[in-house]
């Protein structure tokens, strides 16, 4: 726990850097208008980070059913992916893609039901089964919008978003393992999330365009990640609070190099 909380300072040192230097640029967001396809493929990517996420919230506002913030969360998280997808849908670049996002709000409709459901391990199970399927919906359509570009750009945009839905997803599973989800599945996609968020890193740190700036967020992820695998596996006696509080605090930098890969792009 020691070497977390020393990690932490490292961290916010960092950030404090980074995000002076990021005074310097203009400031876009993940929710950016959409104007062009990068800006549609990183947005369906959201969608698929977003599932994870409603899956935690929906898991810790049952967990610690005193404390309001995660039933809040949950739904604005629920509204955010629902504002995105109508987004998405009006603004889609081909009529294949807006019949298959189209076909994905169906999908939404159902899920955003059974979201609302009481709460139990059994029924908990069944949420992060169609979460799963809603996410890989997700997924193929946005494999689809790739075979629209061939900017070698959109593939390190796919390759940062990527690791946002596979940190999500280590995290969801990692807390329905912590609450005792009655799902068979847990570790194995745990699992997998954690070898693909790795995979993820490594084309990133790789990737022959990265420059200073990428290149400092990148150590601060991989600093990060160090601590979040080390401590956060499904032998761990970290509460779900504290590995939410570390996978977010990741999300974070994610994000922020996703803003400044986009910045490569204008």
């Amino acid at each position: 726990m020691k070497t977390m909380v020393n990690n932490k300072l490292n961290y916010a040192a960092m950030k404090r850097v980074f995000i002076l230097l990021m005074f310097l640029l203009p400031v876009m967001g993940i929710r950016a208008q959409i104007n062009g396809i990068d800006d549609f493929i990183t947005q369906i990517q959201e969608l698929r980070t977003l599932s994870q996420r409603m899956g935690k919230y929906y898991i810790l506002q049952n967990l610690y059913a005193s404390n309001d913030k995660y039933k809040e969360q949950a739904r604005q998280t629920m509204d955010e992916f629902n504002d995105i997808l109508v987004e998405l849908i009006e603004q889609a670049p081909s009529d294949e893609l807006q019949m298959e996002l189209q076909k994905l709000n169906l999908t939404w409709m159902y899920v955003g039901k059974i979201l609302k459901t009481k709460y139990d391990r059994a029924a908990a199970a069944k949420v992060l089964d169609k979460l799963e399927y809603l996410q890989r919906e997700a997924q193929n359509i946005a494999e689809l919008a790739m075979q629209l570009t061939k900017k070698d750009m959109a593939k390190v945009l796919v390759a940062a978003s990527e690791a946002r839905v596979m940190l999500q997803r280590m995290n969801l599973y990692f807390i329905a393992h912590r609450a005792r989800i009655l799902n068979q599945n847990i570790d194995e996609r745990f699992t997998e999330s954690f070898s693909k968020l790795k995979e993820e890193i490594q084309f990133l740190e790789n990737w022959q365009g990265n420059d200073e700036t990428t290149n400092m967020l990148l150590n601060m992820i991989k600093e990060r990640f160090r601590s979040f695998g080390k401590n956060i596996s499904l032998k761990s006696k970290v509460s779900p609070l504290t590995a939410d509080m570390v996978a977010e605090n990741m999300d974070e930098d994610f994000k922020l190099l996703i803003k400044t890969l986009k910045q490569k792009v204008q």
